[in-house]
Parts: structure tokens; sequence; C-alpha cells
């Protein structure tokens, strides 16, 4: 039996894309992709093929992990995108090797903080991440509401002395309270047709902001924050929450929501909004986790 681990940028797309599927044939969501899906992947998510491995066993694709590494704020910054091995190479230490080939080269590529997410259930992807120093520094939640065609077409409830102003994800990325530590996907530059509304005060200051992506006639909220200095927080969250649900698409999602947001989800719930489950009725819930490098 013989085991190889090569780095994607040697060998054909392919298998590549055959490794990830089978490894995801039996998730607890459709990960499935075709070729031109893979690949598109790669250039939204920023991973590259020059960091990320694929596992060969007997000469068949058997595993893969995928690694993007980015510079923020002076730091190396690097994500695992994903970690599978199919169903019949199990139980080979395929995952473990995997691993540490990416730990072998975050080292080489002077990596300050590695980080990564992890369905909360999947307890044996948990204790292998863990095995390599990672811990768990949040969870991530997913919640959902529908608003009814009625309240919908309401008025919206101002804010005196506060104004909503409507733009791009990019422009959110230099206000003095942006989540630079929030997970990557949600980061602004990873969101594709990416949407922001920033709420102002009467002097043109920001005091809050949501990030959010239309996909599928619905709204996936990123990332939503306000001035921590400010006392009426939970009231700008209702008031852009208010105004995402009377948008057209009357249905919102939160996606990798960090549950540190107390103020946040608080106000979330008491909108309406319910935890997300699968098809398989398991919780959409997820860890979120990281590795301090240096």
């Amino acid at each position: 039996m013989m085991l190889k681990i090569k780095k994607l940028i040697d060998v054909p797309i392919r298998d590549a894309c055959e490794a990830w599927n089978k490894g995801f044939a039996d998730y607890y969501v459709n990960m499935q992709m075709t070729a031109g899906q893979f690949t598109f992947r790669f250039g939204w998510d920023e991973l590259s093929p020059d960091y990320s491995f694929i596992a060969y066993y007997d000469g068949l694709p058997a595993g893969i992990i995928l690694n993007g590494i980015i510079t923020t704020n002076g730091k190396r910054l690097a994500w695992n995108g994903g970690t599978a091995v199919a169903v019949s190479f199990r139980d080979k230490g395929i995952a473990r090797k995997l691993m540490e080939s990416t730990m072998e080269l975050y080292k080489q590529e002077k990596v300050d903080v590695a980080s990564l997410e992890a369905f909360t259930v999947n307890d044996r992807a948990i204790r292998l991440y863990e095995s390599f120093g990672y811990r768990t520094v949040d969870n991530l939640l997913f919640l959902k509401k529908t608003e009814s065609e009625e309240k919908s077409l309401g008025n919206i409830p101002e804010i005196p002395g506060y104004s909503l102003h409507h733009g791009l994800a990019h422009e959110i990325r230099d206000l003095s309270f942006y989540q630079h530590d929030a997970p990557w996907k949600t980061q602004w530059n990873f969101i594709r047709n990416g949407e922001s509304i920033v709420v102002k005060d009467r002097n043109g200051i920001a005091a809050a902001y949501a990030l959010f992506q239309k996909r599928n006639g619905k709204i996936i909220l990123l990332q939503c924050a306000a001035d921590e200095r400010l006392p009426n927080k939970p009231e700008l969250f209702q008031y852009m929450i208010n105004h995402l649900l009377q948008t057209e698409s009357r249905t919102v999602s939160t996606y990798n929501l960090p549950e540190k947001n107390k103020l946040l989800i608080n106000v979330l719930e008491k909108a309406g909004f319910k935890e997300e489950f699968t098809d398989q009725k398991v919780p959409l819930k997820q860890v979120f986790m990281k590795k301090i490098m240096t």
C-alpha cells in the first residue's frame, strides 16, 4: 500500500475535484462541485493550489486539503478551506498526513494565525485539529427568518439622528470597528457581489454596518457590527435587520455568525430568527478554531 502527498499545483484538476467530491460524498450538506465550480472557488476564496495538498493511495485520489494564505494588517493569516478523505480510504491516517503537510507549509510561509471551521457534531475532525494545536475560539450560528409579505410592506421605524446608507462590501473595510477577526468567508473581500448598509449619525459618522450578499432570492448576512462605544447598539442592529427583512427578498439568513455577538443574536431571536438544520436534521452550527503559529 502506497500513500503519496502532493501539492495540488502538480496534479490534474480532475484528480483534485474527484478527491473533493468523494471526500465530501457523505457530508452534512451538499459540497459536490463540477471541475469548473471547483476551480472557480480558488479565486473567490483566495485558496491556492500552491498551498493545498492531495493524497493518493495506491495511485488513486484519496483525500484533499485546501488552503489559503493572505497578509492582513501586517499578519500572515491561513485558512483551511476543507479537509476530506474518501469513505473507502478512511482510518488509514490520510487526514493526519494532509494536516502534517499543511502545518509544515504554514511554518515555511511564516503564517502567524491559522483558522478553520468544522461542524459542531463532527467530533472526529475537531479532535484531529485539536491534536495539531487548534483551539475553539467561538461557535458559529446559522439563523433564518422569512418575513410575511404583509409585514414587509410596512414602514421601517426610524432612529432619531441616524440615517441608513446602502453601498458595496468594500466600503466598510476601513471602519474602526470592522470585524477583521471574523471567519474567513465573512470578510468583505471574499463575498461575491457583496453589499453593505451603514448607519450614520447626523454628523455623518458611521455607527453600525451590515455586510451581506443576495443569493438565490435570499439575503445572506455575513457581518453585522456597531461601534462598541455606543449605548444604543441593539436599536442600531434592529434598524438594519428591519431594513433587510423589508427588501424584496424578505428571507434573511446568517452565515457563520459568531456566538460572541450576544447583543445581535438577542435582537435576531426577538425578531423571530430560528436555528437552521440540514436535510438530515443536523443543526447547522460550526466551531471556529484558531492556532497561533508564532
